[in-house]
């Protein structure tokens, strides 16, 4: 019989007036993979940081028992769970058994037992029976074999639960698949894991069952073969707000353009050795650019945004060819990117929604064309704020900076949108957001870039899907 490892009884916690938690129960038992579902605000996010440790302010009560002992404290709670995100693996000149033993081992101390800290990793992999040579660089390692090995470090910290909160970039589907199979085999010694993703793809992979939360209520726990498919659980979610599915990509891959429709040429791209690639973007056309390396995909998209020069590329425009163009310059000629679409970096925070939405288009469209172009933005604020020249950009969510990110951009009218992973940032709403303005774009005529690592939320609007590498 499986041990409870995690229980959460009546639980309300008030952080802020729009993140808090109201009347949450569910329990986790060892081995068992717990995904959790909801939009952004909805709790599950507020919830992971409560596991952790991380938040010391708010009002709380409920019952928190770990290993069938009751806990009073947070910070005590926090020292049993592990988190597992991409930031663990930045110090990449590391080796695997260093990155296992060293920083509990204490500077000092750990200097003088170099000599075994391969011996005290070994013994972790043996146990767990994986073949590892624990004297690899954390940077020579696949990112699959990354995450396999902090989940060793997990359990050789002695934790109860691992929290992932990873989009797995750079990961293929193939090798995301493979660690859910491997994670399962190792947390049958007494470990659970706690899923928070934005990836359906994710979560449905790497979760046994599910918590759907909605404004800081459980309002579901179902096993994840209770949701069928991806609309399911949009519609789910969503209601019947959800974008419906284009024709099937394989349908619309071989579309031939005439030269004329050709508005946006890339010439001598070299992204990877020996590959040397020429891209034409075509009016209305949304492409998606996939790489698996992430520091490449980072490159394609500096590249193509102007933000960086490279020797020998050159742009052509409309027929015009350009050579070291930059990227205020690709602004003005109509060709816009974003890097970070939903985060604070894409908005001026101190400015009004209004203001936000101006700035590129200043002088450039009629006061009406503004009102008329603007009017879904201000019907989102006004639903919360009966004022929108005093709502700031900063009291946004993230959905809401999604929108008017976008929104703004539209007003623009661009010829050409390059968007580097949209759906980073997105729960279920904010990618059918995301879903809906790529095809207005494409509808108004802009040509649409996408730059990503997997094919998970492009597949239905993507005129073309080209594999990078």
């Amino acid at each position: 019989m499986k041990k409870e490892l995690l229980r959460i009884n009546r639980l309300n916690y008030n952080y802020t007036r729009t993140r808090k938690l109201e009347n949450v129960s569910f329990c986790i038992l060892e081995g068992e993979c717990i995904g959790f579902l909801g939009l952004s605000y909805s709790g599950k996010d507020l919830m992971t940081s409560l596991l952790r440790g991380e938040l010391t302010e708010g009002d709380g009560s409920g019952a928190i028992y770990l290993g069938g002992q009751k806990v009073n404290d947070w910070e005590v709670l926090g020292k049993e769970i592990y988190y597992m995100c991409p930031d663990n693996y930045v110090i990449e000149d590391w080796t695997v058994a260093e990155y296992l033993c060293l920083v509990d081992s204490g500077w000092a101390g750990s200097f003088w037992r170099k000599g075994v800290l391969n011996e005290e990793a070994g013994k972790y992999f043996e146990e767990l029976e994986l073949d590892f040579d624990i004297s690899s660089r954390i940077r020579d390692l696949s990112e699959l074999e990354k995450r396999i090995v902090d989940v060793v470090k997990a359990y050789r910290k002695g934790a109860r639960i691992i929290i992932i909160e990873d989009e797995f970039d750079g990961v293929s589907q193939t090798d995301i698949i493979k660690f859910g199979k491997i994670i399962r085999r190792l947390i049958q010694r007494k470990l659970g894991v706690i899923v928070n993703s934005n990836s359906n793809f994710i979560m449905s992979e790497l979760s046994d069952k599910f918590i759907i939360f909605d404004r800081g209520h459980v309002v579901k726990k179902c096993a994840r073969e209770y949701i069928k498919n991806e609309e399911q659980l949009e519609r789910f979610l969503l209601g019947e707000n959800v974008l419906p599915s284009r024709e099937k990509i394989e349908e619309r891959t071989e579309m031939s353009w005439k030269e004329e429709d050709i508005v946006y040429r890339i010439r001598n791209l070299k992204i990877f050795q020996d590959d040397v690639k020429n891209l034409n973007f075509a009016r209305g056309e949304v492409v998606t650019l996939l790489t698996l390396n992430r520091r490449k995909k980072e490159l394609l998209f500096l590249i193509l945004s102007g933000r960086i020069n490279v020797e020998n590329v050159h742009y052509i425009l409309n027929g015009e060819r350009y050579d070291n163009i930059d990227c205020s310059e690709l602004t003005r000629k109509k060709v816009v990117s974003v890097r970070a679409l939903g985060s604070r970096e894409e908005v001026f925070e101190h400015m009004t929604v209004g203001e936000n939405l101006m700035l590129p288009s200043l002088e450039k469209i009629s006061f009406w064309d503004y009102i008329r172009s603007s009017r879904n933005i201000r019907k989102m604020i006004l639903e919360e704020n009966h004022n929108l020249k005093d709502v700031k950009a900063e009291g946004l969510g993230i959905n809401e900076r999604i929108q008017m990110t976008l929104e703004r951009w539209y007003i623009f009218n661009p010829m050409v949108l390059i968007l580097f992973e949209p759906f980073a940032l997105c729960d279920v709403n904010g990618v059918d957001i995301v879903k809906k303005y790529v095809k207005k774009f494409s509808n108004n005529g802009a040509t649409v870039i996408i730059v990503s690592t997997r094919e998970e939320y492009i597949e239905d609007i993507s005129d073309q899907i080209i594999h990078i590498g």
